[in-house]
């Protein structure tokens, strides 16, 4: 942590529910008490934002200032917001270079121009940042990120929005041409003004990523090995881009406590610490307790940040220590989800916030059904960038079907009937962008012969690929799962998704995409009798097609159902209560509800006070998602990863055993 007061630029990332936010929002608090000469700006670029939610503060997409702390600041970036104020800032100059480039005509550019920036969230992000370090009115600014797989995405963005740029630079080349052969100069415009700031603004922002004076990129992980698989990945790959990073935050680190069940749990975490310690050992790791309760608001914000800045811990605040309760339950509810095999759905989807335990829901639930159906065939599978499926069921998952052993010991590969796949949904759009590349150039080749409007315009249709809207590798990976269940190959399919904020925008991809696909169809039509693009048009066609039936099957409740997972925690459940309205307004069929992660009956005065705090938890989640069937699944005293653990879990939710399997924990 040496140097953060000096810094530009911070940024806190890694696996989903590690407490990147609360970190972040808590070493703002500290560094603008600390330098209050200087202004300090906060900002989430996760799409489920919960900032406010950690800090206490209704925040939005405008900056707002912090009570009672005049030089800090935050910022819940509003994606589709910053999109619509850069269209009317720049959308002459877009129109005006794509109109000297191609065919188009004016819808057809505004229709690009409203679906074609890759990865919207991620490049509104970049360059709001970019916006906002020109600007000059903040000394340090600091990222709370999306869960790793797609920060990952947004810090290589600087390099890919300059695929973007050069598509309008074909277009505007065209231009400053015939300016020359006509007029005999060129005189630069406000499209060339356009362009060059973007380059500009995307180099800063890249070489500030890369700078150690002024930015630190900080992992943030707990001591398990889920955690520290995904955090070894995020750190190669920070590593591989040249973005420093030096400290790395290692939260919720048990400490001794004297009952069988924390005993339990330390044995396990020190054991992932140690490989921790040896593979992090060029890194400062800082170790954070575990709190006997959640920190949310502005004085637990502001004691967690003292624990992170300070060798000597702090004596534990009077509003941190939740009494254990007198007479606490004995026994909570047995809840189970039974009622969905009788539901029989092909498509079991499992989504919530980051860390509340997706994928290992999801894939005890392929163990169970491989087991009550062995007639059938079971298809398990990801669309995580970060994926973890590995990690969770102890067996290498690979972009390639794979058979999952049923058994800690040797099985024969051919009896199974459960299968894993992990996509690469990214390799697949390179797939299709090099087909489409090599169909045009091509086709100009062979019926096209020379002159300045056919070689700019060969440019510009090669380049059109690259302006795809967000979420069309997804998109991809996702008709290739809709080809297996079209083919009968697999009888059911389960899915885990993504955190929050980027499962909403995969879900309403397939709507988008449609769009899209619509639009470039609309162009190649323009071409038509110049260029023959068969072999794409027909691959675009089909992916056309199954994205239609990947929405109909999505809104399908007799062959589609979500089942949400949360955790007894306050912006858990705020989570949890966005994401099923999102999910109502798609039409997606969500009854079901798994609340994880319930602290058991222990001795000790720490598992009551936890205890005890989730209890008006469960309560509320008992009332507010009434409609819901619900389920509970205590936290265990030792990781669930591995086959036979994964069955431990599957018999707790289809049996109805949970809360006495907790309470014996």
């Amino acid at each position: 942590m040496d140097n953060w007061d000096h810094r530009k630029l911070l940024l806190f990332g890694g696996k989903g529910g590690v407490g990147k936010t609360t970190t972040a929002a808590a070493v703002s608090l500290i560094l603008a008490d600390r330098n209050r000469d200087r202004r300090l700006l906060v900002i989430s670029t996760d799409p489920a934002h919960s900032l406010g939610d950690s800090l206490g503060r209704q925040l939005s997409g405008q900056v707002t200032a912090m009570p009672g702390v005049p030089n800090l600041f935050a910022q819940e970036l509003d994606a589709p917001r910053l999109f619509e104020e850069f269209k009317a800032l720049h959308g002459h100059e877009m129109k005006t270079l794509t109109e000297r480039g191609t065919y188009l005509d004016m819808k057809d550019i505004e229709d690009f121009m409203s679906l074609s920036l890759p990865g919207m969230d991620e490049v509104m992000a970049i360059i709001e940042v970019a916006k906002l370090l020109k600007a000059g009115k903040f000394d340090l600014i600091i990222l709370d990120t999306a869960p790793t797989g797609h920060t990952l995405r947004m810090l290589a963005l600087p390099h890919c929005m300059e695929d973007w740029i050069r598509v309008m630079e074909l277009t505007q080349g065209k231009h400053r041409y015939l300016a020359r052969q006509f007029a005999g100069r060129y005189q630069k415009d406000a499209a060339d003004l356009f362009l060059e700031t973007m380059l500009l603004d995307m180099k800063m922002v890249d070489a500030l990523l890369k700078n150690p004076e002024t930015t630190e990129f900080v992992p943030v992980t707990i001591p398990e090995q889920m955690s520290l698989q995904e955090t070894l990945r995020l750190v190669e790959a920070l590593e591989k881009n040249h973005i420093p990073v030096r400290n790395i935050m290692v939260n919720r680190v048990r400490e001794e406590h004297d009952c069988p069940y924390c005993i339990a749990r330390k044995i396990e975490q020190d054991k992932t610490m140690t490989q921790m310690d040896l593979a992090f050992a060029r890194y400062r790791l800082r170790k954070l307790p575990l709190l006997p309760t959640q920190v949310k608001g502005m004085k637990d914000l502001a004691f967690f940040g003292r624990l992170i800045f300070s060798d000597n811990r702090p004596e534990l605040p009077v509003h941190l220590v939740v009494a254990a309760a007198e007479n606490e339950e004995a026994a909570l509810p047995v809840g189970s989800l039974d009622d969905l095999i009788v539901k029989n759905p092909q498509f079991l989807l499992f989504g919530g916030k980051g860390g509340v335990g997706k994928t290992s829901v999801s894939a005890a639930t392929a163990l169970y059904y491989s087991l009550r159906f062995p007639e059938k065939k079971i298809l398990l599978f990801s669309t995580d960038p970060a994926h973890s499926l590995s990690d969770s069921l102890r067996q290498s998952v690979t972009d390639r079907i794979t058979p999952i052993r049923l058994s800690g010991g040797i099985s024969q590969v051919g009896s199974t009937n459960l299968f894993a796949i992990e996509i690469d949904a990214v390799a697949l759009f390179h797939q299709l962008k090099t087909e489409y590349v090599e169909s045009v150039e091509e086709m100009f080749s062979k019926l096209l012969k020379g002159g300045v409007d056919v070689k700019f315009d060969r440019e510009v249709l090669t380049a059109l690929i690259s302006l795809s809207p967000p979420g069309l590798d997804e998109a991809m990976a996702l008709k290739e799962i809709m080809d297996l269940h079209g083919n009968g190959e697999f009888d059911y399919f389960i899915l885990d998704t993504a955190p929050t904020g980027h499962l909403l925008r995969f879900l309403s991809t397939p709507n988008l995409i449609r769009s899209w696909l619509n639009t470039l169809f609309g162009v190649m039509i323009k071409y038509k009798g110049m260029i023959r693009l068969d072999r794409v048009v027909d691959r675009l066609l089909e992916l056309s097609r199954g994205l239609r039936k990947i929405r109909n099957l999505f809104e399908d409740p007799q062959k589609t159902l979500f089942v949400g997972v949360t955790i007894p925690e306050t912006m858990a459940i705020l989570e949890t209560r966005r994401l099923f309205d999102e999910l109502a307004n798609l039409r997606i069929t969500a009854s079901h509800l798994i609340v994880n992660m319930i602290s058991p009956s222990g001795k000790c005065r720490f598992c009551r006070q936890k205890r005890n705090e989730q209890q008006g938890f469960i309560r509320q989640i008992r009332q507010e998602f009434s409609s819901f069937a619900l389920a509970e699944l205590p936290l265990f005293p030792h990781e669930m990863t591995g086959v036979d653990n994964l069955r431990k879990i599957s018999d707790l939710l289809y049996d109805g055993k949970a809360m006495s399997a907790g309470n014996s924990a």
